[in-house]
């Protein structure tokens, strides 16, 4: 993906996760679930306590967020969800980025995951329940990515917390 074409392939969904960055949303927050040859997942406000029992169950505050490609409106509704962008047939291959949600349709809001094996049957597009639209791919550090996803767990939960201490948004997006 170049520097701008996840926003035309998915806009809502890279638009609601730029507006969450700018806002210092996932400043603060732990990976909550990370499994080795699989992925690693973050994005949950609870997690900002790394021994909350919550952590990988909520979202963002309900409220509308700019649409970096077409300057509408969207929304973040029950419960900080955003409706499923189903359009982009861009696959879970190592090193993407895929909205994370509860296994319902429309339930994705801040929750993410770094892909960092070939999990295309994850992809919207293959046969399944699972759903998760690619918005991203990391283009520098991957290896940290794959190391972070191999650190010692408890049922998928790391045993020492890895925090986030800030997410920043670098490069031209459209205003």
């Amino acid at each position: 993906m170049g520097p701008n074409s996840d926003l035309v392939a998915v806009p809502v969904t890279a638009s609601n996760f730029i507006d969450l960055a700018r806002s210092g949303f996932f400043n603060g927050l732990h990976f909550h679930r990370v499994i080795p040859d699989f992925m690693a997942q973050f994005g949950c406000p609870f997690s900002r306590d790394p021994h909350c029992k919550r952590a990988g169950s909520g979202g963002p505050r309900d409220g509308s967020f700019p649409n970096l490609q077409t300057g509408a409106a969207e929304r973040r509704y029950n419960g900080g969800n955003i409706q499923d962008e189903l359009i982009s047939k861009d696959s879970n291959a190592p090193g993407t980025l895929a909205m994370a949600n509860c296994g319902q349709p429309n339930t994705g809001g801040s929750q993410f995951f770094i892909n960092v094996a070939d999990n295309s049957f994850l992809d919207w597009f293959s046969p399944g329940t699972s759903k998760h639209p690619v918005f991203g791919k990391i283009t520098s550090g991957y290896d940290v990515a794959v190391r972070l996803s191999k650190v010692e767990t408890q049922d998928d939960v790391p045993t020492k917390p890895i925090q986030m201490l800030a997410v920043s948004i670098v490069g031209k997006t459209p205003s």
